[in-house]
């Protein structure tokens, strides 16, 4: 995997001629019903993420969108913006991921147009000022050498998806390359904001205690988002794996942890969407017990803190059990994260992993099991999206990626699922036999070799009095012969330069 060392081949995308009324078009703004409450909530979604970075410039979108609202916008340096926003109690963030950057406010209605003022300010007018550019650049670089090495779950998730996207606008971390960013400019970004900052790229909201007024001076400063066609990001459907490999990472560590994944033909557009959403909350959920994983792993033999499985990309953000939005796709994958374990128990926690995932796809779920995980699921959408902001945010992912809204569709999708649906949507999309296997471990090498070998790999518990586990269960999957190759051997320091 010489990908994960050198960097992803993302296309440079020229912007030919347009109609003169496609260039002058408004941004689209989406609001919705103005709603009793103190808080105005303001978002926009911006197709500018990571894989809109210039070959050997990886690192500038994640620059530029961060340096929206730490680097000063229109008139105000960022220490005035800061001082602006501090007595309004209003917060103003930015998320960045492999496609799209979204910048998200909330602010008390007394304050409105103060606010609309600094985020369209930050979304349209951003200074980018050089000392702000290169404390913020330094914050990038110390977050791929330092942070990224220190964060071993992070660190395996980031390898496998360049082991997925060789060559692909997906295939290097959204913060960029450490061998880039040095030598990342203040101009360079201001380029790319004028570039890909238009308005044709950009679908922005207004949600919660909005008046007219408001939406007015939103529209406004909207208009001031540079002009022109937004730039295309060709992408090619990352090859298809024909067995399973392993990619093992050393580091400084006494745990052993996994992640597993494989492309996925799949999105919010595709009839088996909702089908294959069920599936996954039945082998994982993420942050939930009652996931197959989870039960196997933790539950019976207390090997880990939680095994979870996703069909999309789900950005730790504090730990909560509720997903991130603007965070989707066009090339998707399923990925499994199985969460460090001892040294001694990596090999077997990795192989009941695998035999969970193989019977999951072989048998599939049961009645029972699909009854309960509806419900579950059903009973739970009103929590994704508690207050207007969050709402606001879905619909404006499901409009900017021109895929349904969750919050309205998903109810209606899960409960007319069959048991024969859910059951032939897994066997169709989920290949157990083409993982790609990344392991982060303290002891790479010696993983890799009793992964290898004939001999049994049984597990230890770390507590002497747990005997709940599958003994018979257990010996056979620690007898239990891989079919792995290739495999390659990494030094965690090498990683993304």
């Amino acid at each position: 995997m010489i990908a994960l060392s050198l960097l992803a081949c993302a296309p440079q995308i020229e912007v030919g001629p347009i109609p003169a009324e496609q260039a002058l078009r408004p941004a689209r703004l989406l609001t919705s019903g103005a709603q009793p409450g103190p808080n105005v909530y303001l978002a926009a979604i911006v197709a500018a993420g990571s894989a809109y970075d210039p070959v050997g410039r990886e690192g500038l979108a994640h620059l530029v969108a961060r340096s929206l609202i730490d680097a000063g916008a229109g008139e105000r340096s960022s220490p005035e913006v800061r001082a602006a926003l501090f007595p309004t109690g209003a917060t103003l963030r930015v998320v960045v991921e492999r496609e799209w950057i979204s910048l998200r406010m909330t602010c008390h209605q007394d304050h409105g147009l103060l606010c609309v003022e600094l985020f369209t300010d930050a979304l349209a007018r951003p200074r980018l000022d050089p000392g702000d550019w290169f404390r913020l650049r330094d914050d990038a670089l110390h977050s791929l050498r330092d942070e990224l090495q220190d964060d071993t779950e992070a660190l395996g998730l980031e390898a496998l998806e360049a082991a997925l996207h060789e060559g692909h606008p997906y295939g290097h971390p959204v913060a960029g390359r450490a061998g880039v960013l040095p030598t990342l400019r203040p101009e360079e970004g201001l380029a790319f904001h004028a570039r890909h900052y238009v308005r044709e790229s950009v679908v922005a909201g207004l949600a919660g205690a909005w008046t007219p007024e408001l939406r007015e001076a939103l529209e406004q400063g909207l208009a001031a988002l540079p002009t022109g066609s937004a730039p295309e990001l060709p992408l090619m459907a990352p090859p298809a794996p024909r067995q399973r490999s392993l990619i093992a990472i050393d580091t400084d560590t006494d745990t052993t942890g996994f992640h597993l994944g494989h492309p996925l033909d799949v999105d919010r557009n595709h009839p088996d969407y909702a089908a294959l959403h069920l599936a996954t909350l039945a082998l994982g959920a993420h942050r939930q017990s009652f996931g197959r994983l989870f039960r196997a792993l933790r539950g019976e033999r207390g090997l880990n803190y939680g095994d979870y499985a996703y069909i999309e990309p789900w950005p730790e953000r504090g730990g909560g059990p509720a997903p991130e939005q603007a965070v989707l796709r066009r090339d998707n994958r399923f990925v499994v994260w199985i969460r460090p374990t001892s040294l001694e128990n990596g090999p077997f926690a990795l192989k009941l992993a695998l035999d969970e995932i193989e019977s999951w796809v072989a048998d599939g779920l049961g009645e029972d099991e699909l009854r309960s995980v509806r419900s579950w699921a059903i009973g739970g959408l009103p929590l994704l999206a508690p207050d207007p902001g969050t709402r606001l945010l879905y619909a404006l992912e499901a409009e900017a990626s021109q895929t349904p809204d969750l919050l309205e569709t998903l109810p209606r999708d899960l409960a007319a699922l069959t048991l024969e649906e859910v059951n032939a949507a897994i066997a169709r999309h989920i290949h157990p036999d083409r993982l790609q296997i990344v392991a982060v471990s303290g002891e790479a090498e010696a993983l890799r070799g009793r992964l290898a070998e004939p001999r049994p790999t049984p597990w230890r518990p770390d507590d002497p009095l747990l005997d709940v586990h599958d003994e018979p269960r257990d010996e056979a999957i620690a007898a239990r012969q891989l079919e792995i190759e290739p495999s390659w051997l990494l030094d965690a320091e090498g990683l993304f330069r």
